[in-house]
């Protein structure tokens, strides 16, 4: 059992010397500088790539710079920006201008970026997950923050328990049962700010520069934990209509809808588990 755990921590930690823009050894973080792509790196941002397209924008692996503009990446010195102020970073946000060819991107403004926010936890989950299958277990839970992934089940239980968060942050958390794959949400709770009583979160729409509002959260389920980090903040980007137009025949999704009073309603698709 050790090996096996120290094998999925060892995932953990090469997948953050791949993907982390916190230090500038990362694979990442120099190609960001020169363009420069490893094949494994080449085919982690073309499937962000892929997903961006499938979403038409809604998630975006070149939204970095609007969340500094925000405030949202320190989580301190949040400010309200202006239209002009967002005009000019939305110029450097756009999946469309990111070209790979041979190993190499070509960034069509020359201080974009590729960020791993929205994909990187989920990939790291999904290599720990191989890493114990590798070692022969066969039921596990990784977990990441907000995305996780299970193989197998809990000795003697049909599920796993997973307890969603509460927006509200009174401890009423909801409970899921889970029996397979992978669940992750992106939520408005954690990192926002309040301006003449709205409420603003970290949650951006790329193609507006603006945070979404009326979703406190949403819960995604997907075969692989990449796909339900990246489809989570997708869904909660285009909202419940578009998303269930888009991806509700292949993930199962949960809104938590808040009001501007602060009252909450739950929207579950089909597939969702109950």
């Amino acid at each position: 059992m050790q090996p096996a755990i120290a094998a999925a921590f060892d995932e953990f930690r090469a997948a953050d010397k791949l993907l982390s823009i916190h230090r500038p050894d990362s694979a990442l973080a120099r190609a960001n500088d020169s363009g420069d792509l490893s094949p494994e790196l080449t085919a982690v941002i073309q499937r962000a790539l892929d997903i961006a397209k499938e979403t038409d924008g809604a998630f975006d692996p070149t939204i970095r710079p609007l969340a500094d503009l925000w405030g949202f990446i320190k989580k301190e010195g949040y400010r309200m920006p202006t239209e002009r102020e967002l005009r000019i970073v939305l110029t450097k946000v756009n999946f469309r201008h990111i070209e790979i060819k041979e190993n190499h991107f070509i960034k069509g403004a020359h201080d974009m970026t590729i960020d791993p926010g929205g994909f990187g936890k989920g990939y790291a989950v999904d290599r720990a997950i191989a890493a114990l299958q590798r070692h022969g277990i066969r039921n596990a839970m990784v977990k990441a923050g907000g995305d996780l992934r299970v193989i197998g089940l809990p000795p003697g239980k049909t599920h796993w328990i997973i307890q969603l968060e509460d927006p509200n942050k009174k401890g009423q958390r909801t409970p899921v049962k889970l029996r397979a794959g992978a669940m992750s949400t992106s939520g408005q709770y954690e990192n926002f700010m309040i301006i003449d009583g709205k409420r603003y979160g970290h949650l951006l729409d790329p193609r507006t520069g603006k945070p979404i509002q009326g979703i406190a959260a949403c819960t995604l389920t997907a075969p692989t934990c990449f796909e339900s980090d990246a489809y989570a903040t997708a869904a909660a980007v285009m909202g419940v209509k578009k998303s269930q137009e888009k991806l509700g025949g292949r993930f199962g999704m949960r809104f938590v809808l808040m009001d501007e009073s602060g009252g909450l309603r739950v929207v579950m698709t089909k597939q969702f588990p109950r």
